[in-house]
C-alpha cells in the first residue's frame, strides 16, 4: 500500500526532489525507531501510563469513529490492494521497468513509515505492564491447582452442556447466526479493568478462506485497528475467537493475555451457549498442559467430559482438518517469528500461557462458576 502512494506521489506531483528527501527522511529515522524502542521497552510504566493508557485509546477512538460503521473491512481492502501492488512491481521489476536504486529506496522508506505507524498506533502495546500484575496473580501455580481448575472447568462445562442439550451425548448447537453473536458480544463485552469510551467491534474478514488454509481463525489489523474474524469456523470457536480479538482492540497485545480476556468476558456473558463456549475453551488449554505433566491423569480428567462436549471439539478439529495443507506450516511460523520479534519470546506457544491467570481466576472465584 505504501510503495503505491509513494509511486502515486512520483506520478502526480512536479517536485521529485521533495519527495524523493522525504524517503531519505524516512530511511535515515528507521534505525532511530530501533534504539528509540529499545531504550522505552524495559520501562513498562512509561509505556501503560503514557502510551497504553492515553495515546493508543486516543489512537483506536479516533479510528473506530470512521472505520466502526463501515459494513466492510477497510484493513482487509488496503491489503488486497498492496498485494495487487506487489505483485505490478515485481512484474514490472521482472521486465526491468523499475530500477534497484529506487525500489530499494521505496522499500526502506515504506518499510520505516509502516514501523512509525504500527508502534505509535498499537504496537507499544506488546511492552505494556503484564496483565497478572495488574490482576495482581501470580505468574506460577502448583500440578495440584491444575488439576483443580480442569476439573471445575470440566464441571462447568457438563452444567452447562447439559442445560443447553438433549442428552450427555449430543453436541450443543448454537442457536443464533454468526451476526447475532456478534451483536450479543459487542453488547455485553465487559472486562472492567479498562474503561473504554468506544466499546470493541468485530467484523467478518473479507479474506476468511485464505484465512482458513493459512490456520487462521482470526487477527486484529495492527493499523486500522479492526478486529477481524474467519467466518467460516465453527460457531463455538467464532465465539472466543471474537472476544481474543476485541481483547487486542483494548491494547492487550499479549495472546496470552487476550486468551485470558476471552474466557474472562465470555463466562461472565448472560447468554449460557456464550458461556459453554468460555468453559469448552479453558479446557482445552488446562488440558494441554496437565497432558505436558502428566498425561495419564489429564486423560482421567478428560473421560469426564459429556460425549457431546467431545463431539463439540470433534467439530472443531474437522474445520481445520478441511484446510490443511502444506503451507500452513510456514504462515505459523512467519507468525511465531512476528511474536517473538515484538517480545514473545514463546512464538505461538505463548497462546498456551493463559493457564495461569485462568488458574488464578478460578481459584478465587470458585464459589461463582457455574
Amino acid at each position: 500500500m505504501l510503495p503505491f502512494f509513494y509511486t502515486m506521489i512520483n506520478i502526480k506531483t512536479k517536485n521529485r526532489p521533495l519527495v524523493k528527501k522525504t524517503k531519505w527522511i524516512l530511511v535515515i529515522l528507521l534505525p532511530l525507531q530501533w534504539l528509540f524502542i529499545n531504550l522505552i521497552k524495559d520501562d513498562p510504566n512509561w509505556i501503560e501510563f503514557n502510551y497504553s493508557l492515553n495515546i493508543y485509546p486516543f489512537f483506536f477512538n479516533l479510528q473506530a469513529f470512521f472505520l466502526k460503521y463501515l459494513p466492510f473491512s477497510f484493513g482487509d481492502l488496503a491489503y488486497a490492494m498492496a498485494l495487487v501492488y506487489v505483485i505490478w512491481s515485481l512484474g514490472r521489476f521482472i521486465k526491468r521497468q523499475i530500477k534497484i536504486y529506487p525500489l530499494l529506496l521505496n522499500l526502506l522508506a515504506s518499510t520505516s513509515l509502516l514501523s512509525i505507524l504500527f508502534h505509535l498506533h498499537w504496537g507499544l502495546n506488546y511492552y505494556r505492564l503484564p496483565l497478572h500484575e495488574k490482576l495482581n496473580y501470580r505468574n506460577e501455580y502448583t500440578q495440584e491447582e491444575l488439576e483443580k481448575t480442569l476439573g471445575l472447568m470440566i464441571q462447568s462445562t457438563n452444567e452447562l452442556h447439559a442445560s443447553l442439550s438433549n442428552e450427555d451425548s449430543v453436541a450443543v448447537q448454537i442457536p443464533y447466526s454468526k451476526e447475532k453473536i456478534i451483536l450479543l458480544i459487542e453488547e455485553h463485552f465487559d472486562f472492567d479493568l479498562y474503561n473504554f469510551k468506544t466499546q470493541p467491534y468485530l467484523k467478518n474478514s473479507l479474506w476468511s478462506i485464505p484465512l482458513s488454509y493459512m490456520g487462521f481463525a482470526g487477527y486484529l489489523n495492527p493499523l486500522t485497528l479492526e478486529s477481524q474474524i474467519n467466518s467460516k469456523i465453527p460457531k463455538l470457536s467464532y465465539i472466543t475467537t471474537a472476544t481474543h480479538e476485541m481483547a487486542h482492540q483494548l491494547g492487550i497485545a499479549s495472546e496470552s493475555e487476550a486468551n485470558f480476556v476471552a474466557f474472562y468476558t465470555s463466562s461472565k456473558h448472560p447468554d449460557p451457549f456464550i458461556q459453554y463456549a468460555a468453559y469448552s475453551f479453558a479446557i482445552r488449554y488446562c488440558y494441554a498442559e496437565l497432558y505436558k505433566a502428566d498425561s495419564e491423569k489429564a486423560k482421567n480428567k478428560l473421560s469426564k467430559l459429556n460425549t457431546g462436549v467431545l463431539k463439540n471439539y470433534q467439530k472443531q478439529s474437522s474445520f481445520w482438518s478441511k484446510f490443511q495443507n502444506p503451507f500452513e506450516p510456514y504462515f505459523k511460523k512467519g507468525y511465531d517469528t512476528y511474536l517473538k520479534a515484538n517480545g514473545q519470546t514463546k512464538g505461538i506457544q505463548s497462546y498456551n500461557a493463559m493457564v495461569s491467570m485462568l488458574i488464578a481466576y478460578t481459584l478465587a472465584n470458585e464459589s461463582t462458576l457455574p
